[in-house]
């Protein structure tokens, strides 16, 4: 950085520009003197106090002065300035010569404090090995107070092991358990006390506070199989796990039980306070409960063990009841003891809400998912082994609840309210892979059932054989075939081995991957049997010219006609008939069943399974979508509803086609009775016509075999229909527009024919609840006025043709008196069908 002198002498030894120069003085010149006259002029005199301006000669005058004494500075300046640069060029080598001592010497000083510090520090131990240097002092005081802290620490830590393991010593130690173990309660304490501190103190990844907790569990567990053996020695007297006689054993034995017993529950209660409450109880199969039935569950489970884990002939994959039925009986066997001895023993040590029985039964429990856990992955290669030990395990877990087992109301849930006990078999299912496997070996089993059902030879007879749980289903007429009643059967069957699992999630796979399934495929059997009739039958298929009439197998010439008309075509029907009506009633049944209803209801409830039902069809769609017809209607919505639908209209589809084939096979035989002439003079007082009694007989033989098979109440319907069809036909093809025309003879032999008809029926249906004559009514008014005699030939009523035709084409009330002398009631025959059915007689003028 320049100082001002620098800039001076800069300033002063650089050269004169002589324009810069001359531009000065031009400049000056021209502010001094701003004319000519300026110039010329003499000084001109101003104001006081403001500068006189110079004229010419005194300007010249002014810089000659100035230039003289600028000389002598000059002179001056030159004459020093060498003298001043040399003292300037002196002074300057001294300061340089100052400074690179200076230098040097603080190079030294640093190379000093370098070596001064590397004494100090540490080196690396390579270094060092390769210098062969020692260690230095630091280093030396740094490891020898390392060592001491870590002697101190372990002293320390020695001091508080060994306090902890003396205290576990004397607390196990025999001496401290005069007059019970309960005696080393205190010094426990202590050692928990011990323990609690350290844990306040210590820094909790310390390998230290593991250690000592350790000891104080097995101490504690140590300190409970003491006292646990001193419960089993007093069992011994009591012959325990066998069936106890407790009024058989002497007062000392008895003592001694109870103050074991009760010794053990103080123990757990004391354990219960110093170490406080786990935030989340133990599982039910943990096998964690109350000492004293902990330690009395040893005996059994040893037992268990031998008989059923060992290689005793007991032992059989093949039998697991046999297992569940040893538990079963322990339970059983001591339950008279638990209620009139232990539950009160257990209520004074303060455990009053816990249910001693229930708490034995969890504590046995154990001992049998041991053994199953052990079993199942060997038999996941054998479905029916599987499903046959988780079938057994539901059978036992259904037990269990009916025994009146509660799991709230055991020791670990003291206090605290639990969902439905979920059994054991829940357990199991939880199982990766098991409950699939289950499933699948119950659904081969259902498939290769139904395949054996629908196979069998009698599968489509109908039964007379009915269970106890069907008598219901019997009651209104309805017989079933051999297969529905079999699917029924099977159907509750693999309902019965699901029925008692825990949740939803385990029941719904049951449901729509094997029962509704089952059910599916039988309506599509039943269905795909009407589909063929309908194929092979004449009655609803045209003959096609040139067809055959009949079928080659095997080289024998098989008539299908024979198969799907008659008597033997019309039992076809009938069989599919009551097969999809039977499994339609048992379906209405089960809609209604409770387990089903709740099902339903919970299905409705849990949109978290409905994921897995979206291309489900057998289910209703409400349920898979959680969605009804309508929010503000309250719809009650079964798991069968699209069954039902299903099975409904198979059940009308087979009354359609009963209705058809015997219609049909009726018209044909009535086709030549009904080309008749009814113009003829003579009538039948005896027998039909030869014509009609085929007709006749063919509808009697169907009615007849209608009543046989089927409800009386579906016989009415099927009747009803029949006959409303048969009342049609006749009418179309006879009385509107047959061959011909009526006379007076020809009216009474159809009035005949039709009460010919109505005497058949009422023969063969003698007990049908509405009677058979009202279906009739429509061609038996036909046949009485068509058969009324004119003028000459009166009825005893008085009632004549002429008169009907009077009274058919007067007016409107005489058409109502008419309609009264008749008896015929309001509607019965409009005025326009009494006058087309009078037309039909020769005799009518109109």
């Amino acid at each position: 950085m320049s100082t001002p002198i620098v800039e001076q002498i800069r300033s002063t030894a650089r050269p004169t520009d002589s324009a810069t120069l001359r531009a000065e003085v031009r400049a000056h010149i021209d502010d001094t003197f701003s004319d000519l006259d300026a110039l010329l002029a003499g000084p001109s005199v101003v104001k006081r106090g403001v500068r006189r301006k110079r004229g010419l000669k005194e300007e010249i005058s002014y810089w000659q002065e100035r230039e003289a004494i600028a000389s002598k500075e000059l002179e001056e300046t030159s004459r020093r300035l060498p003298i001043l640069l040399e003292e300037t060029q002196t002074k300057l080598e001294d300061f340089l010569s100052s400074a690179q001592s200076l230098s040097l010497e603080r190079y030294a000083l640093a190379d000093k404090l370098a070596g001064l510090v590397s004494e100090l520090s540490s080196e690396d131990d390579h270094d060092r090995e390769t210098q062969g240097r020692r260690k230095t002092v630091l280093e030396q005081l740094e490891e020898m107070q390392d060592e001491l802290k870590r002697l101190e620490a372990g002293l320390a830590w020695a001091t508080v092991l060994e306090r902890v393991l003396l205290l576990s010593e004397i607390t196990l130690n025999p001496s401290s358990h005069l007059p019970s173990a309960l005696a080393a309660l205190p010094k426990y304490a202590e050692l928990h006390e011990l323990v609690l501190a350290m844990e306040s103190t210590l820094p909790s990844q310390m390998s230290l506070l593991r250690v000592i907790r350790g000891v104080q569990d097995k101490t504690w567990i140590a300190l409970k199989d003491i006292m646990s053996q001193a419960l089993l020695k007093a069992c011994i007297p009591l012959k325990w796990p066998l069936r106890v006689q407790y009024h058989d054993i002497s007062p000392t034995h008895r003592r001694d039980f109870e103050n074991a017993y009760k010794d053990l529950l103080y123990l757990q209660i004391e354990g219960e306070k110093l170490h406080g409450s786990s935030t989340r109880p133990p599982q039910w199969y943990s096998g964690e409960g109350l000492y004293p039935l902990q330690a009395m569950v040893q005996p059994i489970a040893l037992r268990f063990k031998y008989h059923f884990q060992g290689k005793r002939d007991t032992n059989r994959v093949d039998k697991p009841e046999w297992a569940f039925a040893n538990i079963l009986d322990q339970i059983y066997d001591h339950q008279a003891f638990i209620g009139d001895y232990l539950q009160p023993l257990t209520n004074q040590a303060g455990y009053d809400s816990v249910d001693v029985k229930s708490e034995l039964t969890m504590l046995l429990f154990p001992c049998l998912l041991s053994l199953l856990r052990t079993r199942i992955p060997h038999l996941l290669e054998h479905p029916a082994l599987l499903a046959h030990t988780i079938y057994q395990t539901v059978v036992f877990d259904d037990a269990i609840r009916e025994g009146g087992f509660d799991v709230d109301n055991v020791s670990i849930n003291e206090g605290i309210e639990n969902g439905p006990w979920e059994g054991l078999a829940g357990v199991l299912l939880r199982e990766e892979g098991w409950f699939d496997q289950w499933l699948a070996g119950e659904k081969k089993f259902a498939d290769g059932q139904l395949n054996e059902i629908i196979s069998s030879t009698n599968a489509w007879d109908i039964s007379d054989e009915l269970s106890d749980g069907e008598e219901g289903l019997s009651q209104a007429g309805l017989k079933p075939t051999v297969s529905s009643r079999q699917v029924k059967a099977l159907f509750e069957q693999i309902q019965d081995r699901y029925s008692p699992l825990p949740s939803l999630e385990y029941k719904l796979p049951f449901l729509t991957s094997i029962q509704l399934p089952i059910l599916a495929a039988y309506h599509g059997r039943i269905s795909g049997s009407l589909d063929a009739f309908e194929n092979l039958s004449s009655a609803f298929v045209r003959a096609v010219p040139g067809a055959l009439s009949g079928n080659t197998r095997s080289g024998v010439h098989i008539d299908q006609t024979k198969l799907t008309s008659g008597s033997a075509g019309l039992e076809r029907l009938i069989k599919a008939c009551v097969s999809g009506a039977w499994i339609l009633a048992a379906l209405r049944t089960w809609a209604d069943d409770l387990f089903f209803v709740e099902m339903s209801q919970e299905l409705s409830e849990a949109p978290q399974l409905r994921w897995r039902l979206a291309s489900d069809t057998l289910l209703p769609t409400s349920l898979r979508t959680g969605t009804t017809a309508s929010d503000n209607v309250s719809v009650s919505v079964s798991v069968f509803d699209v069954l039902v639908d299903r099975y409904s209209s198979l059940s009308a589809r087979a009354e359609d086609m009963i209705v058809r084939l015997v219609t049909v096979e009726v018209e044909n035989d009535l086709k030549p009775h009904l080309t008749r002439r009814w113009d003829q003079d003579t009538i039948n007082d005896g027998e039909p016509d030869p014509s009609l009694l085929g007709g006749i007989t063919t509808l009697s033989s169907h009615l007849s075999i209608l009543n046989t098979y089927l409800p009386i109440l579906v016989v009415s319907r099927l009747y009803r229909r029949i006959i409303q069809h048969l009342v049609n036909h006749i009418s179309q093809r006879a009385v509107y527009s047959g061959w011909s025309k009526f006379t007076f003879t020809g009216g009474q032999s159809f009035a005949q024919e039709i009460n010919d008809f109505i005497q058949a029926c009422s023969s063969v249906l003698p007990d049908l609840p509405s009677g058979v004559e009202g279906s009739w009514i429509k061609l038996k008014d036909a046949g009485k006025i068509l058969g009324l005699p004119n003028e000459q030939k009166k009825e005893p009523q008085g009632i004549t043709f002429n008169q009907v035709m009077a009274g058919a084409w007067d007016g409107d009330e005489s058409f109502k008196r008419l309609c009264e002398r008749l008896g015929w009631e309001k509607g019965r025959m409009t005025k326009n069908e009494l006058q087309a059915l009078l037309k039909r007689r020769v005799d009518c003028w109109r």
